[in-house]
C-alpha cells in the first residue's frame, strides 16, 4: 500500500480534474504525483511531450526507460512500459537482455550507447564525452538533449515510485500505456 493517498477526484482542482478526465487510463503514479496539484499540470505535459513531441526514436527512448527502471529497481516503471517498449518495436530479446545488456549481442551500436548514457548519467550524473562523441555520430544534438531529459525524467518518476510505493495497477504490464498518443513509432 502506498505511503501517501492517491489524489481523490473531490480533492483535485479544476485544472487537475481536467488533465485526469482526459485520459482513457489514469495510472496510480498519475494519481499519486497529481497531489502536487500546483505543478502537475507541467509534469504530465512533459510526459506527454516525451511520448509525443520528440524527434528521437520512441525505441531509444523506451530503451533508455527500461535501463533506467532496472538501475532504480523499479517494478512499477519496468511493468508498464515493457508492452510500451514491445509497441514501438524493442524486440523480447532486448527486452530480457537490458539487465545485462554490455554481454548481450541483440542491440546495435546506437543503442548499446544509448544504454551506457543511460548508466553513466544514472550511476554518475555526468555521461562521458566518448559517449556523446558516439551519439553524434547518429543522432542530432536535439535527440541527445532529448535523451537526457527522458533519462532524467523517468529516474525522477522511479524516485517517486520506490520511495512513495505506488501500487501497480491490476493491469498493469498487460496494457499497452501508449495506446491512443499519436507518435508511438517510426
Amino acid at each position: 500500500m502506498a505511503l501517501l493517498p492517491y489524489l481523490d477526484n473531490k480533492d483535485a482542482s479544476p485544472e487537475v480534474l481536467e488533465i485526469l478526465d482526459a485520459r482513457s487510463l489514469v495510472l496510480n503514479v498519475q494519481r499519486m504525483t497529481a497531489n502536487a496539484q500546483g505543478i502537475f499540470p507541467f509534469r504530465s505535459k512533459l510526459s506527454n511531450a516525451l511520448f509525443t513531441k520528440i524527434k528521437l526514436d520512441p525505441r531509444l527512448r523506451e530503451i533508455a526507460i527500461l535501463r533506467t527502471a532496472k538501475v532504480c529497481r523499479s517494478i512499477y516503471e519496468w511493468t508498464q512500459h515493457v508492452p510500451a517498449a514491445k509497441h514501438v518495436g524493442v524486440t523480447d530479446e532486448q527486452i530480457a537482455a537490458i539487465e545485462k545488456w554490455s554481454n548481450a549481442n541483440c542491440f546495435s551500436e546506437l543503442e548499446r550507447l544509448v544504454l551506457r548514457l543511460t548508466d553513466e548519467v544514472n550511476l554518475n550524473v555526468k555521461g562521458s564525452r566518448e559517449i556523446v562523441e558516439g551519439l553524434k555520430r547518429h543522432v542530432s544534438p536535439g535527440e541527445i538533449i532529448e535523451l537526457l531529459i527522458v533519462i532524467g525524467h523517468w529516474r525522477q518518476t522511479a524516485s517517486i515510485l520506490e520511495t512513495i510505493e505506488v501500487d501497480l495497477e491490476d493491469f498493469a504490464g498487460k496494457v499497452n500505456i501508449l495506446e491512443g498518443t499519436s507518435r508511438q513509432s517510426k
